[in-house]
Parts: structure tokens; C-alpha cells; sequence
């Protein structure tokens, strides 16, 4: 059964059209090695809807995961930070690159 990796990483303040390539690069990479990606730009939502609903839709696909994937930056975004520090509580590894 494939393992279930989610990527995390720092959105707000970029430039969206970049950060949907390199969160995109980083899922091609990921199912290269046999993973399932839960990619937090592909949560269904409009672009247009509030931080809040994409945090929400963020957090359930998370807890479906087995691994938690930082982009290298995460540490300077609030909701990253969130998102690693519930995958730490709820077991879910941190993927090591």
C-alpha cells in the first residue's frame, strides 16, 4: 500500500503562480518515489476563499497523511508551522529528504 505524504509550505505573501509550480515540482518528484500527495493547492476550494477555509481544507488532508513534507522555508509561515507542529502530535512522520 502507498504511503501518503502531504506538502507543507510557506503560500501567503508569494506570488500564487509560483508557488503552485514549485508545490507542483515537489508532488511530481514525490509520486516519482511511490508516493500519494496530497497537494494543499489541489483542496478543491476557489483561490478567492478565505485563509480560514483553505487552513480547514489544509488540516483535513493532512490527517489523512503518513508524512509531512517542509518546503524549505516553512518555518517563516504561521500556517506551516501549524501544520507540522499537528502532524508532530498526531504521529505523522516527518518525511527526510
Amino acid at each position: 500500500m502507498k504511503k501518503r505524504i502531504y506538502i507543507s509550505g510557506a503560500i501567503s505573501g508569494f506570488d500564487i503562480d509560483e508557488r503552485k509550480k514549485e508545490f507542483k515540482r515537489i508532488e511530481d518528484i514525490l509520486k516519482q518515489k511511490g508516493f500519494n500527495v496530497e497537494n494543499p493547492f489541489d483542496n478543491g476550494l476557489p483561490d478567492s476563499m478565505s485563509y480560514q477555509d483553505h487552513m480547514r481544507e489544509y488540516l483535513k488532508m493532512l490527517l489523512k497523511c503518513d508524512y509531512i513534507y517542509l518546503i524549505d522555508g516553512w518555518e517563516n509561515s504561521n500556517g506551516a508551522k501549524l501544520e507540522q507542529k499537528i502532524a508532530f502530535n498526531c504521529g505523522i512522520k516527518e518525511y527526510e529528504r
